[in-house]
């Protein structure tokens, strides 16, 4: 049972120190957090105040950009993201980050708003919500040797 408290305790501290050094801003949606902080930093944005805040979650001198990352299982099929259709939104980039489980990219999606909207569509099940499948936006993955602050991006790879 030593090893599993050492686990936890370790686990506990980096946590820790990642709301220190501002990288979390929350308790809640690890993954989201870390996508967020990735792009905020990879472009030299700023997150938005609140996490709870709808619409856009990066301003990068001026430009608002909405970042929905996934840390997806071995073997999860499930390639689309949950996005709000609102053509209203003050929202000019959509950037989807797909992870693997231990936090590595496996892509980089990068698309503009106006053409996120076209492919956004409603899933009606027991709540209905409306989604983005990423094959359809296959044309949008960034080569991560192109993504600014290699520095950075080098974390996850």
């Amino acid at each position: 049972m030593n090893q599993e408290k050492t686990a936890i305790e370790n686990y506990i501290n980096a946590l820790k120190e990642l709301h220190k050094l501002d990288v979390l801003k929350s308790k809640h949606d690890f993954t989201s957090q870390i996508g967020e902080w990735l792009v905020e930093t990879i472009y030299g944005g700023k997150r938005a105040d609140s996490s709870i805040q709808k619409g856009w979650d990066i301003n990068v001198k001026g430009k608002h950009i909405q970042v929905k990352a996934h840390a997806k299982a071995e073997g999860n099929k499930n390639r689309w993201s949950a996005v709000e259709k609102n053509e209203t939104e003050k929202i000019d980039e959509l950037i989807i980050i797909e992870f693997t489980p231990f936090y590595k990219i496996l892509k980089f999606y990068k698309v503009p708003w106006s053409e996120a909207l076209k492919h956004i569509k409603s899933r009606n099940i027991k709540s209905p919500r409306f989604e983005l499948s990423w094959s359809s936006i296959e044309s949008y993955i960034v080569n991560l040797d192109y993504l600014p602050n290699q520095n950075v991006v080098a974390i996850f790879r």
